[in-house]
């Protein structure tokens, strides 16, 4: 039930919806219980009624029969019909009718023609043989006849001297008043029909003959649907073929009781109704106040009002349980919620707050005037360090730098107007926020909260001495966002990590060159979705040495952003690396260049293009799948594609790494170690490598005219690489100085500023077309 109603009108409402239900429900069925017994009841009358009717008929048919014989077996009238005596004959069947009551008396020739007649009604001569021929001329037999809209029951009935000389025919007339001896008879009205047509009935109302005449076909008593004052059956009148007899059952009477049944069942229904109103109120209202108590009780405990008063009003056994179970639920509400409140504002391991907390303290005290310093503290190592003693104990490091931040407050407050407050903002990074006046406060309070902290440190007798790296911002110089500071102070304390500094204020603009770093991010994820995407190739020739010609390719992305300014690849490279987009942005320049070598393969340029891959393409389960499947939907061969990594990409899940780079190996790709000689690989790793080229990194390069050692690193490098097997690439190569000491090492290809800068796939085919070998 909706809940728009009180629980009263509810209570009213379900009471009086069940007693109407079962009230109309019993109407119904007491309905068609009556309306199937009065159906039953005139079916069997009528049954009963047919049969009294031809049991009736037969009867007066013996009569007719015996009296016709009679006459027909009389030696004078025999020999009055033989000797053709009219006036004997007549008078013989006038006397014999009236005696008899018959209303037709005739004698017929063998022939069937009237031969004398006797008829009370006055039906001319030929009127009767057009009828009369209708019957059979046999034996003693009875009929139903129709004679000018008037039925007869006639007896044929031939007259013998010996043999037959002529028939007899007795007929006696179903008129009103016979019609009415039959109503009486059999209990219900009777009408003849013949063809539709009405010939005579005991009903005196026209329109109900009328309406017989019109559905008079009707075969059930259907009592629920008919609004009829009658119910007629139409059966066949004493064997006739053309007159039907219709049964008229009045049901004015059993409309009348049914109708008078379903009045008092309303009748008792609406005493019903009222009287279970009256109760449901009564109940209603006795529940309804306890429940009111109630209601308003769960409106205090949702208002946060916990404490439940002791009942005053003396309610029943069951609200009264209810009502202490309240009384329970906000005690037991108010614990969870001081619960829940401590683990929404707390560290659970320390017991300091946690980062929204603190965020949210910032800038309340900001919003009252308070200026605060903001010093992040992180732990070097501390991952490798929970690695190597466990996690408990770990943990247990972590909440002693807690208590000791608790004594460095409790240390601070004796000097402070406000409070100092700290939380643990990551797994092993700690904030702690200190009210200040001056920016002169600020060393104090660094020097007496790293005294606190740089001690060694116990577990159990194992002494463990901690490097803390320490970021500060302060709301003076540094802005009154609280969210803003605390970035400020993390992004100072990285810094400090990554300077190997213990110490390290925020200096201005190294936030907005982070936020920068942001929108970048976002710009690259519109420009690898973008159909009409700002990143293009350009492509770097490489010499061959040996022959003078180029033959090899380095693909290089570029990118114009919003603001039309060219973005330093190295910085959007590892800005994708670190944001997780490299995979798709290697992806895009998988397929770009295959598409470019492709087309260039149909122009009759077949050039080797190497394509520079991270550690997250070589590890991603999906990266050599695409790669082939990109390969075999164009012209391309995969002896085509170089594919190169960093030593330092290579170090990375070296296992992992290695297997793949074997299998595309095996798959007709060539491998590169792009930057060799600043990353991490040692000789014992290059020899085990699935390698097919080493490039020299350009800082050996640059300068290699003027520094010895340079040349004795490449020439050397360069001789190891042939010893190994590997063809070996020198790049950036920026004079001829350099180009031709290269060639003196038998360097096998040179790339560099010298030879071209990376150009567009366009202007590359230009500067091919016209490129002549410096060597």
């Amino acid at each position: 039930m909706s809940t728009r109603f009180s629980f009263k009108a509810q209570i009213t409402w379900l009471l009086t919806s069940l007693i109407l239900l079962t009230v109309i429900f019993l109407t119904g069925s007491n309905w068609f219980r009556f309306a199937d017994y009065a159906e039953n009841q005139i079916e069997r009358q009528m049954y009963f009624a047919q049969n009294v009717l031809e049991q009736t008929l037969r009867s007066q048919e013996k009569v007719l029969t015996t009296t016709a014989s009679v006459l027909a077996a009389d030696f004078g009238f025999k020999q009055a019909v033989a000797t053709r005596d009219k006036k004997t004959v007549e008078s013989v069947l006038l006397n014999h009718g009236k005696r008899i009551n018959a209303d037709l008396m005739l004698i017929l020739d063998l022939e069937g023609k009237l031969s004398t007649t006797s008829s009370l009604h006055s039906l001319d001569t030929k009127t009767i043989e057009r009828n009369i021929n209708k019957l059979p001329f046999r034996e003693v037999h009875a009929q139903i006849l129709s004679i000018e809209n008037k039925v007869f029951q006639v007896i044929v009935v031939p007259v013998k001297a010996p043999r037959v000389i002529a028939y007899t025919v007795i007929g006696f007339e179903f008129d009103q008043i016979a019609l009415l001896k039959l109503k009486e008879l059999i209990a219900l009205d009777l009408t003849l029909v013949q063809n539709n047509q009405l010939i005579d009935s005991s009903i005196d109302d026209k329109d109900i003959i009328k309406k017989l005449l019109k559905g008079y076909q009707q075969t059930s008593p259907n009592l629920l649907l008919t609004r009829s004052d009658y119910f007629h059956k139409t059966i066949s009148f004493g064997g006739s073929k053309d007159v039907k007899a219709t049964l008229s059952a009045s049901l004015t009477q059993i409309q009348s009781d049914f109708n008078r049944l379903i009045y008092s069942m309303l009748i008792i229904a609406m005493i019903v109704i009222v009287i279970a109103i009256t109760l449901s109120r009564l109940l209603s209202r006795g529940l309804s106040t306890p429940l009111h108590i109630l209601m308003e009780l769960t409106k205090k405990i949702g208002r946060g009002e916990l404490n439940v008063p002791t009942l005053a009003k003396r309610l029943p056994v069951e609200f009264s349980e209810l009502y202490q179970g309240f009384s329970v639920m906000g005690a037991a509400i108010e614990n969870r919620e001081q619960a829940i409140l401590y683990q929404a504002e707390r560290d659970v391991l320390t017991g300091l707050y946690n980062r929204h907390k603190i965020l949210n303290i910032i800038a309340d005290s900001f919003e009252e005037k308070i200026n605060l310093v903001v010093i992040t503290l992180n732990i070097k190592g501390f991952k490798a360090l929970n690695d190597t003693i466990g996690l408990s104990n770990g943990d247990s490091i972590l909440k002693d730098i807690a208590a000791r931040i608790i004594v460095f407050i409790e240390k601070s407050n004796q000097v402070l107007k406000d409070d100092t407050m700290a939380a643990r903002t990551n797994s092993d990074e700690f904030l702690i926020a200190i009210p200040i006046n001056d920016t002169n406060e600020i060393n104090h309070f660094i020097e007496l909260l790293q005294s606190e902290l740089n001690r060694p440190f116990w577990l159990d007798d194992i002494k463990i001495n901690l490097s803390l790296y320490f970021g500060v911002a302060n709301s003076l110089d540094h802005g009154i966002d609280a969210e803003r500071l605390i970035r400020r102070s993390t992004m100072a304390v990285s810094l400090a990590y990554q300077e190997q500094v213990s110490l390290r204020f925020y200096q201005e603009g190294e936030d907005e060159n982070y936020l920068y770093k942001l929108r970048l991010i976002e710009e690259l994820k519109e420009a690898l979705e973008s159909e009409d995407s700002p990143l293009f190739m350009n492509y770097q020739p490489k010499l061959n040495m040996n022959t003078g010609k180029i033959d090899k390719l380095e693909a290089l992305i570029r990118w114009i952003n919003k603001e039309e300014k060219f973005v330093n690849p190295e910085l959007f490279i590892d800005l994708a690396e670190k944001a997780g987009l490299i995979v798709s942005l290697t992806r895009w320049v998988i397929l770009q260049v295959i598409q470019q070598t492709e087309q260039w393969n149909k122009m009759g340029y077949h050039f080797k293009v190497s394509i520079n891959l991270s550690a997250q393409d070589i590890q991603n389960e999906q990266f050599v799948d695409y790669l082939l499947t990109t390969v075999n939907n164009h012209d391309v061969a995969t002896t085509q594609i170089t594919l190169e990594l960093t030593e330092r990409d290579i170090a990375e899940n070296e296992a992992l790494v290695i297997a793949r780079l074997s299998h595309l190996k095996s798959l007709g790709f060539a491998i590169s170690v792009d930057d060799y000689g600043i990353g991490q690989s040692s000789l014992a790793k290059l020899k085990s490598l699935p390698v097919d080229e080493l490039k020299i990194d350009k800082t050996f390069i640059l300068t290699l005219e003027q520094c010895q050692k340079d040349q004795d690193i490449v020439a050397s490098t360069i001789s190891l690489g042939h010893k190994l097997g590997l063809s070996v690439v020198a790049e950036g190569v920026e004079n001829k100085a350099s180009l031709m000491l290269l060639n003196d090492f038998k360097c096998d290809y040179a790339q560099g500023y010298y030879l071209s800068r990376p150009v567009s796939a366009e202007k590359f085919i230009e500067w091919y077309k016209t490129y002549e070998s410096p060597l």
